[in-house]
């Protein structure tokens, strides 16, 4: 370890998260060879007011401050000392992600090789009951004096550093967090990097977890470890918050990314995770429903009314609704005016729909035209039937299924190669039961109505053996 030159770094600042702190005062010491070589200390000037809770903890104040340098005035100084070292903190990510923001904002760069003494002190020195610097001192008697205090703590730091390098006599430790590739520069403090590398890179749902293994956090994601990653590298004070009370992370693979959505969507409403933002509140959806008028044609008609004499099916946005209607409107030439897709107009006259049916100029008969419509009716009745949608499994050979229950998200279930599936009814033997709810019928919704080829298996009440193509289409 003799190669190594360390800048061990504290920081005090205004407490304000990630993103807006400022540093009040910062404290760089110089390790080289196993010894203290140089030391810098300053209390900076914010620019800002130190709210009375942090004067509390620290002890520094606005008057303290007042007649302090900006950072502009040391960042000089503060590059200089730290040049060629590898960056050393207690929880380093807080300290470094601050002071490059505060060079960014003087629009100057800062990088530098880092190491956490949190994850050092985790993987040479384990089973301490807390790794917050005060504890750590304690556990193994390190001095440690003005605390809460630049200097005071950054001595301790060092103090805690010199103990881990002793401990790694080859380095091993060190020269594994230094590898960038390992993504431990931006691991939360309390998580493993071998955790981390087990990580898979395939789809599915994600948790954070306490550590009593409650979630944070819930998500789902196509690469997982690609995911994961990505919040580990997020600068929000939210995202700051979840890192550090993360301790470990579960995974659920899906196979399909559809599928992990509904996943998401039923585990979040499980288990309301601190750190997922409320699931916005779904807006009464709009009602298709029917009636007739004056002249006795039946007219479909979308309203978001609680209560409907006939209500035919629902949509969550108002533009799933009209691409629905245009295009029952073509497949059963119907009339864009009596469909809800126009308005005050005698007769039709669709951006869309070139050809109406006529009825609006009375070019077919009423009869005519409501017997086009209860071909509609015929088709809309089928459209929510019971049916399985096949999907991706989460192996070669794997096939996964969504259950729908009269259009309705019912659960999902996984057949692999050499499950002995006879025909689609026998579906229940792998089913995993899952609760519906507006937000699952929302991503449903969408992903029927955005899909062209659907992996559609319709569902009988009966044991027969589904058509030649949907057997196929089952074992494909």
């Amino acid at each position: 370890m003799k190669d190594l030159k360390f800048a061990v770094v504290d920081i005090e600042t205004t407490g304000n998260g990630i993103k807006g702190n400022r540093i009040t005062e910062i404290c760089v010491i110089i390790l080289n060879n196993g010894e203290v070589e140089e030391k810098f200390t300053s209390l900076v000037n914010p620019s800002q007011s130190i709210p009375l809770y942090i004067e509390s903890l620290t002890g520094i104040n606005d008057d303290m401050v007042s007649s302090a340098p900006a950072f502009s005035e040391i960042a000089d100084e503060v590059l200089k000392i730290t040049r060629d070292c590898i960056f050393v903190a207690h929880n380093v990510n807080f300290d470094y992600n601050i002071l490059r923001a505060e060079f960014a904002a003087i629009g100057m760069e800062f990088k530098r090789k880092r190491i956490c003494t949190v994850r050092l002190t985790k993987k040479l020195i384990p089973g301490l009951f807390s790794y917050s610097l005060g504890n750590i001192c304690t556990s193994i008697n390190i001095p440690l004096y003005d605390r809460h205090r630049a200097e005071g703590d950054c001595e301790a730091t060092v103090i805690l550093l010199k103990r881990c390098l002793s401990l790694d006599e080859n380095g091993e430790v060190i020269d594994e967090y230094l590898k960038r590739k390992s993504g431990a520069d931006y691991l939360p403090p309390n998580f493993k990097n071998s955790d981390f590398d087990k990580l898979p890179t395939a789809t599915g749902v994600y948790f954070f977890k306490d550590k009593d293994g409650v979630p944070l956090y819930i998500g789902k994601a196509k690469n997982i470890k690609t995911r994961i990653k990505s919040h580990f590298q997020e600068k929000s004070n939210r995202k700051y918050e979840l890192m550090q009370q993360t301790h470990s992370i579960d995974f659920e693979l899906t196979g399909s990314e559809f599928l992990a959505l509904l996943r998401e969507a039923e585990l979040i409403l499980k288990f309301y995770p601190k750190y997922n933002k409320a699931q916005k509140k779904v807006s009464r959806p709009y009602t298709l429903t029917s009636y007739h008028n004056q002249k006795g044609i039946e007219v479909f008609a979308l309203h978001k009314n609680k209560i409907a004499p006939v209500s035919w099916m629902k949509f969550y946005t108002r533009e799933e609704a009209i691409k629905f209607m245009e295009e029952l409107c073509i497949k059963f030439e119907l009339c864009p005016k009596y469909c809800g897709l126009q308005a005050q107009v005698n007769a039709c006259d669709h951006y869309k729909i070139m050809e109406c049916s006529g009825v609006c100029e009375e070019k077919i008969s009423v009869e005519e035209y409501n017997s086009r419509v209860a071909k509609a009716h015929e088709f809309i009745g089928h459209y929510d039937d019971s049916c399985l949608l096949l999907e991706k499994g989460r192996t070669k050979g794997e096939r996964s299924f969504i259950y729908l229950n009269k259009g309705k998200y019912a659960g999902y279930g996984y057949i692999g190669p050499m499950d002995e599936m006879n025909h689609p009814e026998e579906f229940t033997n792998y089913l995993i039961p899952a609760k519906t709810s507006s937000y699952a019928d929302r991503i449903v919704n969408r992903y029927i109505n955005s899909k062209k080829n659907l992996s559609r298996i319709p569902l009988t009440q009966t044991n027969e053996v589904p058509h030649e193509e949907e057997t196929e289409l089952w074992f494909s």
